[in-house]
């Protein structure tokens, strides 16, 4: 069996990393003879260490989009890619029967005429694996606006048969079981989804950092950032883009005590992203002064130095493929204080970690009236985020639940996480300047205020980090993935897709499955 790899890119980043992992499983199974990467030619994300063992193609079309196409030019381009493709596994003398193709994240909308050379491809008869990180559904407007624009449609049930490719020869993965479910519930038969979570590095970390550790690592820290000499630390290590909320995680700095500093790692790369950090960074200087900004980007302190330094390790993130946050932390012995996203935390709990720090929200409080308005505001922003679409495919989902984020009790309640931006400043101004409301909060907030200022537990750690060795470590996640290759390229091969019921749209039971959080469309404060 020969097996070929394809993404847009491999530069440095969450598939990238998937796509190491998977590598390193590869390369350990006799079965396979061969390996191939084909991108558009970005691949600063791999090591030397592969160049001689997996062969690099470069298929320069697969980058991403640099204009707005119609449907006249997408075929051409669907039609134009897939003969480069076959010309490319041809030149390198791989046939059908005794290959194996496995597409990382086709149908997010960077290259919208990737899926089209997908379902082509399955017709000619390569058997085929679609592996989904992302959807382009979940509250990701402008990809989804994109890939309607590029087939011309008129209806979101051709987006979906576009996108979502069904054939016996083709199969998915997915990360999570959750994402799984949505595949099987929009029609994919049950047999053609796998579940591939990410790989989970147990060996490079040790979980039994000794107290000396840790202080010669804070005490860089300190020194490094000039904060006091008796403070301590905790981390958010992730790139800040919009979905990791750190509106709130400068609340949680303000609920924190006043010796704790607390800090995010990585600025993001991308205009929108980076206008949307700097926006934060902005805010937190007068409103969240113990929040330090780009901690990972000190030559002085390495990102173990970070996490070891830290009392636990934070995440605010409202969206998350696999939930790395969750699970790495424990591996260098560190407690994770986060906000519970049942998508991805229902896998990790039932391989019997213990996530019990989470929370599941943040509610703050205000009078009836403000409370009306903020509702007001994140109706206006779900629709505002879908407002390029045709009213006719837009989410039929507007009305989403929202009692889980508002309690009614004494006084309103609601979610720090469903204000948008702005309202969410408002918040931190009014617990900057009225102590009382600050001091009330933190009253309300017993168990997350208690988690803030505590280290987590030593028994807790050595029994997640069994669980992870045990269910995410290498050697279980190199099985997944040969079992899924195995199924598929003993598949039939059929001439025609199968057309899926279409009773559901695929962007409606990706968006009934969590809430909408303002921070994933945020454009100003």
């Amino acid at each position: 069996m020969n097996v070929v790899l394809l993404h847009c890119h491999y530069d440095r980043g969450g598939v990238t990393t998937v796509v190491l992992n998977q590598i390193s499983s590869l390369l350990r199974d006799p079965k396979v003879e061969r390996i191939y990467l084909i991108s558009s030619g970005r691949s600063s994300g791999l090591p030397r260490e592969f160049a001689s063992r997996v062969h690099s193609l470069s298929l320069e079309s697969l980058e991403y989009d640099q204009e707005v196409y119609d449907w006249d030019a997408t075929r051409k381009r669907i039609q134009d890619i897939s003969d480069e493709l076959l010309g490319l596994l041809r030149s390198e003398q791989l046939s059908p029967d005794t290959t194996l193709l496995h597409w990382h994240n086709h149908s997010l909308g960077k290259n919208t005429a990737t899926p089209g050379v997908v379902s082509r491809m399955a017709l000619a008869g390569w058997r085929t694996l679609l592996q989904i990180h992302d959807f382009a559904e979940d509250f990701r407007p402008a990809n989804y606006a994109a890939i309607v624009r590029s087939i011309g449609a008129d209806d979101s049930i051709r987006v979906d048969q576009y996108l979502y490719p069904n054939a016996p020869q083709i199969h998915y993965a997915t990360l999570t079981r959750s994402d799984g479910e949505i595949l099987k519930e929009w029609g994919i038969p049950e047999e053609r989804v796998s579940v591939l979570p990410n790989c989970v590095d147990i060996s490079s970390t040790d979980p039994s950092c000794n107290a000396e550790e840790k202080m010669e690592s804070l005490a860089r820290v300190r020194q490094s950032f000039g904060i006091p000499s008796d403070s301590r630390w905790s981390i958010y290590p992730v790139r800040g883009i919009r979905r990791k909320n750190v509106g709130e995680f400068l609340l949680l700095s303000q609920l924190s005590d006043d010796d704790q500093y607390n800090a995010i790692t990585l600025r993001p790369t991308s205009p929108l992203e980076k206008r949307s950090y700097d926006r934060w960074k902005s805010v937190a200087q007068s409103l969240a002064p113990r929040t330090i900004f780009d901690a990972g980007e000190r030559s002085e302190v390495s990102f173990r130095d970070n996490v070891l330094a830290s009392d636990n390790v934070i995440s605010t993130s409202v969206a998350e493929g696999f939930g790395m946050a969750f699970v790495e932390p424990w591996l260098y012995g560190r407690s994770v204080i986060a906000r519970r996203l049942n998508t991805v935390v229902a896998d990790f709990e039932d391989s019997g970690m213990d996530l019990s720090r989470c929370y599941t929200s943040l509610p703050v409080f205000s009078d009836r009236e403000w409370i009306s308005d903020c509702l007001i505001s994140w109706k206006l922003s779900f629709q505002k985020a879908w407002e390029q679409l045709p009213e006719s495919m837009r989410p039929a989902v507007t009305e989403i639940d929202l009692t889980a984020g508002v309690v009614i009790d004494a006084q309103e309640r609601i979610d720090f996480a469903l204000l948008t931006p702005k309202l969410q400043a408002e918040i931190l101004e009014r617990c900057c300047r009225d102590h009382g409301f600050l001091r009330e909060l933190r009253n309300s907030l017993p168990d997350l205020t208690r988690s803030l200022r505590e280290p987590g537990r030593p028994h807790v750690v050595t029994k997640n980090v069994q669980c992870l060795r045990d269910q995410f470590g290498f050697d279980s996640n190199q099985q997944r993935l040969i079992a899924c290759y195995e199924r598929l390229i003993n598949q039939r091969c059929e001439g025609n897709l199968e057309l899926c019921d279409g009773k559901r749209r695929m962007m409606d039971l990706v968006l009934t499955r969590q809430n909408f959080f303002p921070c994933r469309t945020e454009e100003d404060l």
